[in-house]
Order: structure tokens, then sequence, then C-alpha cells
């Protein structure tokens, strides 16, 4: 089923004239599209959604982004079988492209380190701030084993951000849940969880 036009406008609602997301994520969701249906089929949805050429660490409007996320879904849900699990996809790719091929990422993914989630989702916030300058995502120690994260004011799809994370699980090297509950278009919380 093609992603919901009547969601995407109540999150593009949400969205402020200053909410930036930085090319990285536009270029990591393209890549995906790219690897799935091949480079003519990215092309032309940049060409569908109206984007410029991104740069990795240029800033760019958070609905261009949502545009994008939408329409990417409409385009590999056939494929994957949910508009959540494109977005899903679209998150650990963007995750992905930030550790592996950006500076920063590299330098972040060196200090947190590997096999100590609870340390690296500690830099939660300081990796989400580098990537868009809006919202809140913070990590609350819930005890052995287990993180809850909690963001605020993020208009992007929680299966995007479960994507993300378990991606994320993956980096640090642990196997491991997330579980989301969903509270408002731009609010959610996500259980971490391994072993």
């Amino acid at each position: 089923m093609p992603s919901d036009s009547h969601e995407l406008q109540q999150r593009l609602a949400l969205v402020q004239p200053t909410h930036m997301v930085r090319g990285l994520a536009f270029n990591a969701v393209l890549a995906v599209v790219a690897a799935r249906q091949g480079d003519e089929a990215a092309a032309a949805l940049v060409q569908r959604v109206g984007l410029p050429r991104c740069v990795d660490f240029f800033s760019y409007p958070a609905g261009d982004f949502l545009g994008l996320l939408f329409a990417t879904a409409d385009l590999l849900e056939p494929e994957l079988g949910s508009t959540e699990a494109v977005w899903q996809a679209c998150g650990a790719a963007c995750l992905e492209h930030f550790f592996y091929m950006s500076t920063v990422g590299r330098a972040l993914a060196k200090l947190i380190g590997r096999n100590d989630p609870r340390r690296a989702f500690s830099y939660t916030p300081i990796a989400y701030s580098t990537l868009v300058n809006y919202g809140s995502h913070d990590c609350r120690d819930m005890g052995a084993h287990r993180l809850r994260l909690v963001f605020k004011g993020d208009m992007q799809p929680a299966a995007f951000h479960e994507g993300t994370l378990r991606a994320a699980l993956q980096v640090v090297g642990v196997e491991g849940t997330v579980t989301c509950t969903p509270h408002a278009l731009d609010h959610a919380e996500f259980l971490l969880e391994w072993a």
C-alpha cells in the first residue's frame, strides 16, 4: 500500500523553516534506491521530489527529507513489503553512511568503541545533533542490558528511527532488539535490549 499522504501532510505541518537535515541522510536514502532499483531509479526519484544535488555535510530542509522518505516508501514498498520496512531500511542506511563513510561518524565510532551499548548510546544526542538541528534524543539507563531512548520534536517516522537504532546495535557489536512506543507523530520511545 502506498504511503499515507495525509500522514505526510501532518508531519510536514510539524516542520519549522529552520529545521534541517544533513545531506548524508538524503544520499543514504538515495543509495538504498540505487542499490535496489538502479541509478536511473534514484535519479528519477531526485527529479520527482525536486531535490538539489546534496552534499553530505551541508544542511537541507527537513520537509524535503520527509518528502524523500515518503516517495521512497511508495517506490520500494512493493519490494520490501511495507512502508515501515522501507523506512527501517532507510534509517539503517543513514546510520551506516554516517559511521562508515563520514569523517565525523568514523571519529565518533572510535570514541564509543564496541561491545558497550550503554556507552555507545549515551552518545545518541551528539550523533543526532550532527545530523539534524531539531528535537531532543535522550538516552535513559534502564538497568542491565536495557536502555530507553526518548525522541521528542522529531517528525521523522518512528520506523525510520527503529532502523537506525537496530543498525547502531550492529555497529556496537551486540545482538539486540528495539521496541518502539509511539506517543505522537513527533514523540516516540525506543526500548533497546541486548544479551
